[in-house]
This record gives structure tokens, sequence and C-alpha cells, in this order.
């Protein structure tokens, strides 16, 4: 590859509007001349057709780290999870061990848990549940 500022002559047609177009942008792109203007655009454009070509290779491998992180965290979420079903099983024959409601009210309390839930939408605590059996 040749150095930078090494420069070839070549011809080049243009059409005579861009031209025109060229003189009228040279000096907001803050360049001396048309050829100056010209070299610009040209880099420009290949940066752009660059980003094209990095863009094609980011995306998968953007992907793929997303992918890896985000099975980490699938994976963390699942033991959690499983822990927390542990302790709420746990916290759940205790509770039925030692409660005295009769077998036949249990379906209306599921239903109840459930309606109350959703209203709350999950967000619920011991307090409110204490509050609610007291009246």
């Amino acid at each position: 590859m040749k150095k930078e500022n090494t420069k070839t002559f070549t011809g080049l047609y243009l059409e005579t509007g861009l031209l025109d177009t060229i003189e009228v942008y040279r000096s907001r792109a803050n360049c001396r001349s048309r050829n100056e203007f010209i070299i610009k655009a040209i880099r420009h454009y290949i940066a752009y057709q660059q980003k094209e070509d990095d863009s094609e290779f980011l995306t998968p491998a953007l992907e793929s780290v997303l992918d890896g992180k985000l099975g980490g965290l699938e994976d963390r979420m699942a033991r959690v999870l499983f822990k927390l079903a542990v302790e709420v099983s746990m916290m759940l024959h205790v509770t039925a061990s030692e409660s005295g409601i009769a077998e036949s009210e249990i379906a209306g309390l599921r239903k109840f848990c459930v309606d109350e839930v959703s209203k709350l939408n999950g967000n619920i605590s011991f307090d409110k549940a204490h509050r609610h059996q007291r009246g």
C-alpha cells in the first residue's frame, strides 16, 4: 500500500452538475480545492463501506457474546429459582402441618391467592397477608 501523502495524477470525468455541487459544499467542508473535497468524499464513502462490512462481522460476534452472557444469566436464575422452590416447599410443609385448614378450603384459598397475586401484580408481602388475616 502506498503512503498516505504520495499522490498520483488520474483523470476523472464528472457531471457538470456534480462539479457545481462540489463548489457549493467545498467551503462548508473546509476544503481549499475541489481535489481536496473529492479526496475527503472518497475517504468518507470508503469509511461508510467499511462500516457496512464491519456490521456484518460485529452483529454475529455481538450475538455470540450476548448468547454467552444470557446463557450464564439463565443458569444462575434457574439455580436461584430452584433454591426458592425448595424454601417455599419447606415453608408449605411446616404451615400445612400446623394450619388446621380443612381440605375442602384449600381450593378456595388457592383461588383467592391467585386473584390476589394477579391484582397486586406479584407485589405481596407477609405484612399484607397478616393484616388481611386479622381483618
